[in-house]
């Protein structure tokens, strides 16, 4: 593929993200900026590869044998992309529209940002604008990935408070992503998958935060790190809860 140099490249990390995963990519082709596709099915058990294949021709997809976590699964995208601007979006969204997608990606390709981050907020509420630093619809600067890939790798959930350091000193845009409807899907998983998955990515981003090293431990204690790290607590609490109710 010829570099476009107003083109975007989607990359979109998937790990059992069958309900969902088509829908994404329908609204990043029907965004024209975006020209190439890039799924990483991150050693799924469920349906996901299937629901993929009908795209076959139209997207890009790398098949790992096995789940590698976010971080490792990102860098095989970042790999591939062709194009000097790059996109990532979960798998698991619901709702999207183009014009979220454009909100992204438009101060990248007017170069007016290193990095974009999409807060999500509810038509009625702004509660979830605050948690920005653990989206993962972000656009970036390709070049300014390169250097960081083989730490990327080890990152996993861990990922987004990892980009929020390294981009501090650089130029960042917070951008809000107004949904109408729900914007994540909660997964029907079995109870005690869900509560390990959960508490997994829960201890894999506070590693990820108290391991930053340009802060002095007391420094760290008064970052908002920790403010964000207790939001994000909260929002797990509430999967939870809401799954259990579920289930009922």
């Amino acid at each position: 593929m010829i570099e476009n140099v107003n083109a975007v490249t989607c990359i979109i990390p998937a790990y059992n993200e069958s309900r969902t995963i088509a829908n994404v990519i329908e609204t990043c082709l029907k965004t024209p900026e975006i020209n190439e596709i890039i799924v990483i099915n991150d050693g799924s058990k469920d349906n996901t590869l299937a629901k993929l294949k009908p795209f076959n021709k139209k997207i890009k997809i790398i098949n790992l044998d096995r789940n590698h976590g976010k971080g490792y699964a990102v860098v095989q995208g970042i790999k591939a992309a062709c194009n000097s601007h790059v996109m990532f979006l979960d798998a698991d969204l619901i709702n999207l529209e183009p014009h979220h997608l454009y909100s992204l990606f438009q101060p990248i390709i007017e170069n007016r940002a290193d990095m974009t981050i999409g807060a999500f907020v509810a038509s009625k509420s702004l509660s979830h604008y605050t948690l920005w630093r653990f989206s993962g619809q972000r656009c970036f600067q390709k070049e300014c990935l390169i250097p960081l890939i083989k730490k990327i790798e080890k990152t996993n959930y861990g990922l987004e408070v990892f980009l929020n350091e390294k981009f501090k000193k650089k130029r960042v845009i917070v951008v809000p992503l107004i949904f109408y409807r729900k914007y994540h899907l909660i997964k029907p998983r079995k109870q005690k998958d869900w509560l390990m998955s959960y508490t997994r990515e829960v201890w894999q981003v506070f590693q990820q935060t108290i391991s930053v090293k340009s802060y002095t431990y007391s420094e760290k204690v008064k970052s908002e790190f920790l403010h964000s790290l207790a939001c994000y607590l909260k929002i797990s609490y509430k999967r939870v809860k809401d799954f259990l109710l579920e289930e009922r």
